[in-house]
C-alpha cells in the first residue's frame, strides 16, 4: 500500500477503531474489577463461540476479547490492512456466536432473557459487520474496475 493511499482511510473506520479501543478498556475493567465476593449473587459471565463461561474462565475470555479489540484498534488506527481483516473476521465470529447461543439455549427457561437479548442484538451485529465489510472493501481489494 502506498503512502498516499494510507491517508485515504475514511473517518468512520477510524471512529470504529476508537470505539474498539474503548470497548477493549471496558472489557478489561469488567474482567479485572469484578469482585469475586459477588460471585454467588452475580457471577461474572462471558460468551464466546456460543458457549457460556463463568468465574475465572469468563475473566480469561473477557481479557482475550479485550486483546482482540485492542489489536483491531491498533491495526486500523495505524492504517494496516490486517486490522480490517481482523475486525471483519472477529465480527463474523460474533455473529455466529450469537446465532449458536440462541439456538443452543432457546429451550432453556433460565436463559430466556439472555436469548431474547442476543436475538435483539443480532441484527445490529450483522449490520455492523456488513457496514464494516462495505466500507473496508476498497481498502482491502483496491478501487473497483467499473467504467
Amino acid at each position: 500500500m502506498s503512502p498516499d493511499s494510507q491517508r485515504d482511510w475514511p473517518l468512520d473506520l477510524r471512529l470504529f477503531a476508537i470505539a474498539a479501543a474503548v470497548w477493549s478498556a471496558y472489557l478489561t475493567a469488567r474482567a479485572l474489577l469484578h469482585d469475586p465476593a459477588l460471585e454467588l449473587m452475580t457471577p461474572l459471565q462471558a460468551v464466546i463461540g456460543g458457549i457460556k463461561f463463568y468465574g475465572d474462565e469468563a475473566r480469561m475470555v473477557l481479557l482475550v476479547e479485550a486483546g482482540v479489540y485492542l489489536a483491531i484498534a491498533i491495526g486500523i488506527l495505524s492504517r494496516r490492512r490486517w486490522g480490517l481483516v481482523l475486525a471483519i473476521a472477529y465480527l463474523a465470529q460474533v455473529v455466529m456466536s450469537h446465532l449458536i447461543f440462541i439456538l443452543a439455549y432457546l429451550n432453556t427457561r433460565q436463559e430466556l432473557w439472555h436469548v431474547r437479548t442476543a436475538a435483539i442484538e443480532g441484527p445490529t451485529v450483522v449490520l455492523l459487520t456488513l457496514y464494516l465489510w462495505i466500507r473496508s472493501n476498497p481498502l482491502l481489494f483496491g478501487p473497483s474496475q467499473r467504467a
